[in-house]
């Protein structure tokens, strides 16, 4: 059974991956990933939130945003607090600089970016929003 019907999710991965490759080869004299930086930076937006808001906030599993948490935990870049039953995550202070640090490395990959979708980039960034937030 074969199919000449594009796949969108099949397309999405892809680019996906690429764009990843792209933004980590960027990072990586910062010794962070784009998981890492886009967690951090999300940490920088929200006030010491618990690991589930976290999860919410970044669409990812709980279990496996643990699990992404953990080198950067043991790195000293993340601090993590048991507050009950829950845990609340925050950037530390090292966190930060590291950040900050790796703040151009990630300008200059949008810009790459930028230079190739143009305009083009902006809508796209709503219809993922769409996707998000629709299906």
């Amino acid at each position: 059974m074969e199919s000449r019907e594009p796949c969108l999710c099949g397309r999405l991965r892809r680019a996906t991956r690429t764009l990843s490759r792209l933004y980590d080869e960027a990072l990586d004299p910062s010794g962070l990933t784009i998981t890492q930086f886009s967690i951090m930076r999300t940490l920088t937006r929200l006030d010491h939130p618990t690991l589930g808001e976290l999860a919410d906030e970044t669409s990812h599993e709980k279990s496996g945003l643990w699990r992404t948490l953990q080198p950067m935990i043991r790195d000293g870049l993340i601090e993590t607090e048991a507050d009950g039953r829950v845990q609340r995550v925050k950037l530390s202070d090292q966190g930060l600089m590291a950040l900050v640090r790796a703040m151009p490395m990630w300008r200059e990959a949008q810009r790459r970016v930028d230079r190739v979708l143009g305009p083009r980039g902006r809508a796209l960034i709503d219809l993922l929003s769409d996707v998000e937030t629709r299906v």
